[in-house]
């Protein structure tokens, strides 16, 4: 008779930069598009909305990765993403400071290095975790 291993492997999803490949450049290239829009003046709220989007999700994945530079920088985040938020209820357009332009193409970095890192499983999780929140009324932070 002949004998079975114990060996099973564990059921992990690769990480984005083997499942995605390195020419994943179409949705960075959007990404990057936001900031731009923003430091080119031609922002509108699909723009605004889609950052906050991807802080709100690299929130979730950073907290449940324990990742405390990645929380910081979304914690950063806040500060321009309010000034965007008040400079738009006040003049209908929406500006940046030089600063908070520099901090938005930082958060743009390194949201696509934490991503690049992760396995797929932990980018749906945190998708479907902002999913339910805005089902339940949690998040408000869009324009």
């Amino acid at each position: 008779m002949r004998k079975r291993s114990t060996y099973r492997p564990r059921h992990k999803s690769p990480p984005m930069l083997i499942n995605c490949g390195l020419a994943e450049s179409d949705i960075e290239t959007r990404e990057r598009m936001v900031v731009e829009a923003f430091s080119g003046g031609w922002a509108n709220t699909n723009h605004y909305d889609t950052l906050a989007d991807m802080r709100a999700v690299l929130v979730l994945a950073a907290a449940a990765k324990h990742d405390q530079s990645t929380l910081a920088i979304c914690d950063a985040m806040k500060i321009p993403m309010a000034n965007l938020r008040e400079r738009y209820a006040r003049h209908q357009r929406f500006g940046l400071t030089g600063d908070e332009l520099q901090l938005l193409r930082v958060f743009v970095d390194q949201y696509r290095d934490f991503w690049i890192r992760q396995p797929v499983t932990l980018y749906v999780d945190a998708c479907d975790g902002l999913n339910r929140a805005y089902q339940l009324g949690l998040v408000k932070e869009q324009a």
